[in-house]
This record gives C-alpha cells, structure tokens and sequence, in this order.
C-alpha cells in the first residue's frame, strides 16, 4: 500500500513538474520598488537610450548584405543616369538649349582625360556588377545557389567577373 501511495505522489510530482517547467528552476526573490509614472516614464526612456537605434551597430556586414545594397545602390544610379540623360533631351529644347548626339561628344572631349577614365569605369562597373549580380539573384530565384557555401562563392564569382569584364570594356 506504502509502495502505491509512494508511486502516486510521484506521478502528481512529474505531472505538475511538466505541466509546469518553471517549478524545475528555483525561485529568485527579486525586490521591486514602487515608481511613480513620471519616475517611470525617465526610467525607460533611459533603457531605450542604451538600445543601438540601427541594426548596422548589431549585426556584422556580410558578403550578402554587402552586395545586395551595392547591388540596389549601382542600379538606382544608372537609372538615374539614363533618365537625366533622356530628360535633358527632351527639356532641353524648351529652355532652347540644344541637347543632342554631338553635344554630348563634345561635352564628353572637353573633360580632362582622368575625369573621362573615372566617369567611364564607374558607368562600366555598375553596369557589369549590376549585370552579374542580377544573374546570381535569378539564379537564387531558380533555386540554385542557395547554402551558404555557394552563395559565397557566387558572390565572389560575381566580384571576379566584375573586375575582369571592367577591366576589359575599358581596355577597348
């Protein structure tokens, strides 16, 4: 009978042990003091002060992230690019200034030959970029690519292509 009773109490032990997890891990006694809400209020605010505001102070760049922002940064650009350009044509008659094919050669001629070399490798290598990270993001979309492993290596193909197919468009 003793053994009976002994094996019940067990039972309701383990029961309410697992229906109750917290009863495993012993009590803290924690003093609280009343706040009155203004004292409260400063007490937060004070918290929130400690919290980084942006996740750029928490989280460490990433190959990933890193090119997903140049990727966003380099096609914003270019569109920008190509839309002054095609909105410079079509104003410009109206201010009756003169926009078209051979003014832009000219304009182009009349900078210095470093600016002409700067100007083209930043227009060539957003272009490039662009063009082999948008591969890489539809691969991805395919389902390919998509461990960590390949990811990396994709994104440094994209880097290695960007480079060489840069180099030579401004080799020409």
């Amino acid at each position: 009978m003793q053994a009976l009773a002994r094996q019940s109490l067990t039972n309701q032990a383990l029961r309410r042990t697992f229906a109750r997890p917290a009863a495993l891990v012993p009590a803290r006694f924690i003093s609280t003091q009343p706040m009155s809400k203004e004292e409260a209020l400063e007490y937060l605010n004070q918290q929130r002060a400690k919290r980084a505001s942006s996740p750029w102070h928490i989280y460490q760049p990433q190959l990933t992230s890193i090119s997903s922002i140049a990727n966003r940064v380099t096609g914003t650009g270019l569109s920008v690019a190509f839309y002054g350009i095609f909105l410079s044509h079509v104003i410009a008659p109206v201010f009756g200034a003169s926009v078209d094919s051979a003014a832009l050669i000219d304009a182009w001629t009349a900078l210095p030959s470093f600016l002409q070399l700067t100007t083209k490798t930043a227009i060539v290598g957003a272009t490039t970029y662009h063009t082999f990270n948008g591969l890489r993001h539809l691969s991805w979309d395919m389902g390919y690519l998509l461990n960590l492993k390949t990811s990396y290596m994709a994104g440094y193909a994209v880097l290695g292509a960007t480079a060489v197919s840069t180099a030579a468009i401004l080799a020409m």
